[in-house]
Parts: C-alpha cells; structure tokens; sequence
C-alpha cells in the first residue's frame, strides 16, 4: 500500500487546523471522526469500532495516532507519520468488562499535553455516553469544548490532489451503473446486479482500481421503488419494476456518488413525470452551482424548477462530499454557506413518497465558472426491453 498525499500536503492541512484550533482556544485536539483522522494521518484502516484518536496539539507539527495494539499495523502502510507517532494501547483493553481503553487512551494524551483547554468530536460515533463518561473520569474535560465540524470545514474545497482522486471515482462509478443495469432483465435475481455492480466498483478502471466501499450498495426495487436506503433482496426481476441505484465508487476514501433509476419494460406515464421533474429541477440546481452564491440559493433554483410539476419532495436537494460521502453542507433553504471553487457536492434528487419512487444525482465539481459534473452518464429515461 501506499500513502495517499504527500508529508507536505497532511501537514499543511494540520497547520490550517492548529490555526482554528488557536481561534477557539483549543490547545488540544481529540479527532474521533476515522474520515477526519485519514483526512490528517493518510491512516486508512476500518477500527472505530473501538476506541481510537488522532490526537493534535497546537505545538506541534505532526498528529499522533492512538490506536489499538494490532491496528497499529494499519498504520505504518497507510499513514505518513513515523512509528515513534503511532502509539497503542495494550489489546487486554478490549472487550473486558474489567477495565476500559479510553483510560490507557487518556494516559497516552497527558502524556503528551498538559493542558484542560481541550477540543473533542462530541458527535463522533465512538464517543457514546458511556465512552464519554469513561474518558472524562480520566481526563480533565472541564474545559473542554466540542469540536464537531473543525475538521470538516477545512475538507470543503479540495486540493488538486483530492480532485484528481474524485475523478478517478467518478469513472468507476459510471462503469459500475452501467455494469449493474446490464444485468437486469426478467428473471435476474436481485444480488447478481448487487454483484455486478460491486465487482465494478472494486476493479475500478485499466488505469487504477476501486477503493474498500464505506457502505454497501443502496438499490431499492419495486413498482415503484419508493425507499431510500434498501439494499438489494432475495427476489428476482419482474416486468414493470424500478431499481433505484444509488453507487458511490471510492478512491482512498474519496467517494464519488451518482444515481440513476432504472426501469424494467416501458414506464407508467407517471414515471415519466417523475424523470422530467427530477431532470429539470437537477439542471436547474446544477446551473445555480458557482463560486459566490449560497447553497440556500441552490436549493431555491431546484424548487422554482421542481415544485411546478405537483410533485411532493421534503428532502434536501444535495450536500457537500469528498472524504466523507455525507459532509456539513446541505442543499437547503435555511443553509446560506457560500460556495467556493473546489468544492464539491453530491447533487441527488431523491423522490420517496407513498406513490411515487425516483432518483437521479451526480457528483459535482465547482469551477470558477460553474458545476462540472464528474459523470457521463446518460441523462435521459432509463429503459431496459
């Protein structure tokens, strides 16, 4: 394996952080988030399911990982940092009802920091109630502060470096909706398109492969597909049934998602009402994306297109993307962020009501001048005869 960026660029991100860090007057950093630590260390092992930290202080220039024992092997492929930067903590920790690894993980930080004025990623999944608890019966945490969304603010606009990764994504995944419809026809059991959509996704392209998927494959089916986040089934295809993919194809984290619905014989008209809504509130959004505007903006272009067509929607109409599928930016009316160059978002138009199922979205990349889409993937009515 190899690390994804260079020294330069981790540290550079590090150093933008410590400047935040210093706004806020946070001496300490507990990154808890796994995607925010790889967005700092390169570390890209799969472990937060236990407890584990990037830990930043602000006189320093590199972070240390705090990790189980053996994870501490995921490391050294993975990240840019040294050994002497990869601490552990003893493998007895985990899973004992005896003892907690969050004490060893609070000995390792006053090691290395002697201050109380910490930040923390309170919302981090690892940090439960009772993670929590643990970690402040060993740890001064009474002037600690929440620090969700640091990290995340720093990932919006991406280097050319991410960009290029994202690209690279944005090929796979095209190649992996066109593998999945290929395969549908009657009679076609539903986990051999999962599967042929999955391979394609893990063999990438003749130039570079798929990344590890964070999240399996969303592709409802139904007459219509109206549930957003059903995986595939025991049955088999039926004429008049939808598929709804919804992929996102991955290159060292940096996911590249796009949808498509998919119909098995000729569409009901009101399908095709559905598809031309989706389509024009997609391009009206898409052509709102530029440099300077917010994303409340954004979402206003895609209502003013969508909501003539009658169709109801409640969702939001897309959010920001990269080293984290769903990032902190969201495509609605009370979101006023303004956009910037290099920035990216996941543009979905997502219809999941009692009677209606419909989704299309792609991946966007925000130019100097406008949205570039990082697919080419047909736009029209998707019709497998």
């Amino acid at each position: 394996m190899s690390v994804a960026f260079t020294p330069e660029e981790y540290r550079e991100r590090t150093r933008r952080l410590r400047q935040r860090m210093a706004e806020r007057g946070i001496d300490t950093l507990l990154v808890l988030n796994e995607s925010n630590m790889n967005y700092l260390t390169g570390y890209e092992g799969y472990s937060d399911y236990v407890p584990q930290l990037a830990l930043v202080c602000q006189d320093e220039e590199d972070p240390w990982l705090i990790l189980r024992e053996i994870d501490t092997f995921c490391a050294t492929p993975t990240s840019y940092l040294p050994e002497s930067r990869v601490l552990s903590y003893p493998e007895r920790y985990i899973g004992s009802s005896e003892c907690t690894p969050w004490q060893p993980i609070a000995d390792l930080i006053k090691e290395r920091s002697k201050s109380n004025r910490l930040g923390v990623e309170m919302g981090a999944k690892i940090l439960g109630m009772k993670s929590y608890a643990a970690l402040a019966n060993n740890l001064d945490m009474s002037k600690a502060v929440d620090a969700d969304g640091m990290v995340a603010t720093l990932h919006r606009v991406k280097s050319p470096a991410e960009l290029a990764y994202m690209e690279q994504a944005g090929k796979i995944a095209d190649r992996a909706l066109q593998a999945g419809r290929l395969e549908i026809s009657v009679g076609a059991r539903e986990c051999d398109v999962a599967a042929a959509v999955q391979s394609a996704l893990i063999k990438g392209t003749p130039e570079f492969p798929g990344g590890p998927c964070y999240g399996a494959l969303t592709m409802p089916v139904g007459s219509p597909a109206n549930a957003p986040h059903l995986k595939w089934s025991d049955a088999t295809y039926k004429l008049g049934c939808q598929t709804n993919f919804e992929i996102g194809a991955f290159r060292h984290r940096y996911a590249c998602a796009l949808s498509r619905t998919i119909f098995l014989g000729e569409p009901r008209a009101r399908a095709q009402h559905l598809h031309r809504a989706a389509l024009d509130g997609f391009l009206s959004e898409f052509d709102a994306i530029r440099p300077g505007v917010k994303c409340s903006d954004v979402s206003h272009a895609f209502k003013r297109a969508f909501e003539p067509y009658g169709v109801r929607k409640e969702s939001r109409s897309g959010y920001s993307t990269g080293i984290d599928w769903g990032a902190d930016l969201s495509f609605n009316p009370d979101d006023h962020t303004v956009i910037e160059a290099n920035m990216t978002f996941h543009v979905l138009v997502g219809i999941w009501e009692k009677e209606d199922g419909y989704i299309f979205s792609e991946t966007v990349r925000v130019t100097e001048t406008g949205a570039k889409s990082l697919s080419n993937m047909s736009r029209e009515l998707l019709v497998n005869y």
